[in-house]
This record gives C-alpha cells, structure tokens and sequence, in this order.
C-alpha cells in the first residue's frame, strides 16, 4: 500500500497503516483475527473511497465476516470442507457498504458455517478473548468482534442466527446489533438457517452500529416516534432469561436496570406467558435440519473436515421428521403474531448472556462445550425466532462488561436504535 495515496484519504490512509503496523508487530496478540486481508485491495479502495464527496461510512475501517462474498476473494465459511471459487461480485451489502465509503479491511475468523455461539475454531485457530485471556470470544462471529475490541476495525459485519453479533458483542465488551431479517439483503451470504440467520453487525457504540445499518439497507429512515412517553415500557420478564444466572451477571444487569429506571423511564417486571409457551419449542430445528439440507451433497462426503462439535449439530437432522418440521414453521408465524401483539410500542430488557466468557480450555470438553453454548445462545435467540430486532449494549460493573440486550418487534429496527442511543448514555453515567 502506498502511504502517498491521496492526501484527501490522508486520515484513513494513516489509520489503515497503524492497523497493518500492529499486524506486523504484534502477531501473537492478534492471530486468529483474520483469515484473510484484503490488503492488495487496499490502494484501489483507497481511490474510490477519494473519489466519493460524502459518504456515511467514509473514513471507517470494516472487517467483514467470511460467510461474504468479496470480490477477488473466497468465501471459506469457516470451514476446511467448502472448495470455493475466488468470488466474481461483492455480496449486495458488502456493495453497500463499498458505495458509502467504507474502507473493507479483511475476512474475520469465524465458527464453522456459523454454527455455536461460542467462537472457537480447530481449522482456524480461535481468537483470544482480550478482556478475559484464556476464554472464548463468543460468536460465531468471533473474529468480528475482537477486530473492534482491539481497534482494528471500527465496524465488523456479522450473521446473527442465534445471537452470532449479540453473543462476542457481550464476551468483548463492544455493541452489537441484530436487525429485522429481511432488513438487509441476504444475497451473496453464505447460509446456515435460512429461517432465522439475519445480517448483524458490531461496533463501539450505538451510533456506529446505526451507521453500518443504514450503509447496508441501502437507506436512511428518521423515526418520528417519541422515545419518553407513558406508553414507553422496558418489560423485565419474570419466566425467561434468568436461569442459572452467574451471581456477577444478575448483580451488574441490577444495577443497570436501575440506572435505566432513575433515568426516568418506566421499567416493569412480569410474566410474559408467550414465553412459556416459546421456551417449549424445539428451535434446534431450524438450523440442523436448514443447514443439512444447505450444504448435504458436500458435508455428506466430508464429515472428517468438520469440527465434530458442529457435525454433531448438523447430524441431528436426522432426527427431525419432515411433519415436526413444517410444524414448528406453523408454531413460529403464529407466536410472532402473538408477541408482536404482546409487546408492541415497548422493549424486553435482559441480560444478553447469563454466564462470562468459559475457557477455551474447558470447551475441548464436548459436554462442557454443549452446555455452555447452549447457556450463550438462550437468551439472544429469542429476537431471531420471533423475527424481531435486538441490541446488545456493554454495561462496566467493576470494569468488567455484561451484555444489557433490548428486544423490539419486527420492522422497529430504527426505533429500537433511537431508543438505544439513550440507554448506552444512561448506562455511561
């Protein structure tokens, strides 16, 4: 890359050299990150990106998960299976984002196909959780989330099938956003469940995470809702979210519920009964059964490339007869009518995830690994079967981060971050 670009990209030119200089000096610190950069891209980007008068993401630096298509690149998946071709085209978003300025950095590390909300992968290595050395970064989108925990990206692109952007947002101490599915345009994204993967993103704050949203929709939306009125509520529920809760999780979400509520927002506490009825529901399902049927003729030939934790998954479609299946289709639609009907106007407030970040040492375990990813994925996949948004907002107790997650019905992604940029400055105080 050549520093004297373009003076005008002086800033970002500065900024992307600092990242290249922290590569080059500090490998064993960010190994894993990265499968790949898109450095011999970087002096065209460049170019393009001076070319542009205005641009919202113009200046930012994007890591890009490695289920995109990149043009020039391939798109591995995480995976040592998948043979793919160097991509002709950029996925419809990573377009997006290249049309409004955003400097694409490189592929990050990644679960294979998206599959555990825990991080780690054999084929890849599993990137360090910088908060809590030793212990897994969450993911899937693990990379992602520790390229902005260490500065390296200010926006990292993700899947969110499960809490994939949610749960490495929580574990790392950054924001993470889950959008309304069909928000964004899924075209040219590798699949894991077609029912509930949506495309997510992390950053910092709120406002860069609205930033990168409205850069991959593809347009900006003002919300002419009024954020404090009577009507307004962050509902608590009393029958979910909370089992087994780590008492240093429960004792920081606490006390940020009640910074919320001193702040002159109404915060109640109750049985919410749809989700008693959610919490029966075998969602497992979907993403077995979705990713069998995705990737069958290749996986099916390939078992012994696979990581066996997420083999173990895949192979559980066997167990799924088609009528359960087009079933629990049925069973969602009607509890998306009924919790949109629920919740309305106002927010579920919870904590993202109930346990800190296990040790990758302890994961080698498949019992152990089974349970803890499991315990990760309870709380954030609601928001993805309920086809709702949701946002993970870091809250420091002791210095040490939890994930306060606010949940929205469908098609309310906007109103949900208006709403969440006066949290995160409430939960800053």
């Amino acid at each position: 890359m050549k520093k004297d670009i373009n003076s005008n990209n002086e800033k970002l030119v500065n900024k992307v050299f600092e990242i290249l200089t922290k590569f080059k000096n500090n490998p064993k610190k960010i190994e894993n990150i990265f499968t790949e950069l898109f450095e011999k891209d970087f002096d065209v980007q460049l170019n393009e990106i001076s070319k542009l008068k205005n641009g919202l993401l113009k200046g930012f630096v994007i890591s890009v998960k490695d289920l995109f298509n990149v043009k020039g690149y391939r798109t591995r998946g995480g995976t040592k299976f998948l043979e793919p071709d160097i991509s002709l085209s950029d996925s419809k978003c990573i377009s997006n984002i290249r049309k409004a300025g955003g400097l694409l950095l490189g592929h990050t590390n990644m679960t294979e196909l998206a599959y555990s909300g825990l991080g780690i992968n054999p084929h890849y290595g599993t990137p360090d959780n910088p908060l809590y050395p030793g212990s897994v970064p969450g993911g899937s989108t693990s990379g992602g989330a520790v390229s902005v925990a260490l500065n390296l990206s200010d926006i990292a692109i993700g899947t969110d099938t499960g809490g994939s952007t949610r749960i490495p947002a929580a574990f790392t101490g950054i924001t993470g956003f889950k959008p309304t599915q069909d928000s964004i345009s899924r075209d040219g994204v590798l699949s894991l469940s077609s029912s509930l993967d949506s495309i997510g993103l992390m950053a910092k704050n709120v406002e860069l995470c609205k930033v990168g949203f409205q850069a991959m929709r593809g347009k900006i939306i003002t919300t002419q809702k009024k954020l404090k009125n009577k009507n307004l509520k962050f509902i608590i529920p009393t029958n979910f979210g909370f089992e087994n809760i780590d008492t240093e999780i429960k004792v920081a979400f606490d006390f940020a519920k009640k910074k919320i509520s001193k702040n002159g927002y109404e915060v109640i506490e109750m049985n919410v009964p749809v989700l008693d009825t959610y919490k029966k529901v075998p969602i497992w399902q979907f993403a077995s059964v979705e990713c069998a049927t995705e990737y069958f003729y290749l996986y099916n030939e390939k078992k012994h490339l696979i990581d066996p934790n997420v083999l173990r998954r895949i192979e559980r479609a066997n167990e799924v007869k088609a009528v359960e299946y087009n079933l629990l289709k049925k069973i969602r639609e009607d509890l998306i009518i009924e919790f949109n009907q629920f919740l309305k106007n106002n927010f579920l407030l919870m904590p993202t995830v109930t346990i800190k970040p296990p040790l990758l040492e302890k994961c080698k375990d498949s019992e152990y690994y089974d349970k803890a990813n499991l315990v990760s994925l309870r709380n954030t996949t609601l928001a993805n079967y309920m086809n709702g948004c949701s946002i993970s907002i870091p809250y420091f107790e002791n210095k040490n981060p939890i994930g306060v997650m606010i949940n929205a019905i469908t098609n309310e992604d906007d109103y949900l971050l208006d709403i969440s940029s006066e949290i995160e400055k409430v939960l800053k105080k």
